[in-house]
């Protein structure tokens, strides 16, 4: 059998290595590339975590949007809920006054057997 892999590059015929060696260089390409990895995500985090990455990767995607507009992409969450929509009488009633807009008014109902909370509650 032969010497343990010296190169980095494994030989062009698969047999002139026995099982061992294929194992030891996997093993150290295995090692090499988790460095590498490391290396990069301590790079990667470095310029995230800056104030001023945050920023311009904000700008970038605002541009994005404005250019291409927003993607398609994006997750709905549709949920049941239990029960019957609110009845009108749930909902509040608005009075608007275009020409005096300090005359508007919204009333909100209570429910019946309802509380209203008290301080320290």
């Amino acid at each position: 059998m032969g010497s343990p892999p010296t190169s980095e590059e494994p030989p062009w015929d698969p047999e002139e290595w026995s099982d061992e060696q294929w194992l030891a260089w996997l093993v150290d390409t295995d090692t090499l590339e988790a460095e590498e990895a490391a290396s990069h995500r301590r790079v990667v985090a470095r310029w995230r975590d800056r104030p001023g990455s945050q920023v311009l990767g904000a700008a970038m995607l605002g541009l994005r949007d404005a250019i291409y507009g927003r993607p398609d992409d994006e997750v709905t969450i549709v949920a049941d809920s239990p029960g019957d929509p609110p009845g009108d009488e749930d909902a509040p009633i608005v009075h608007l006054d275009p020409d005096r807009p300090e005359r508007s008014e919204v009333v909100v109902r209570r429910r019946r057997g309802s509380r209203s909370p008290r301080r320290g509650d």
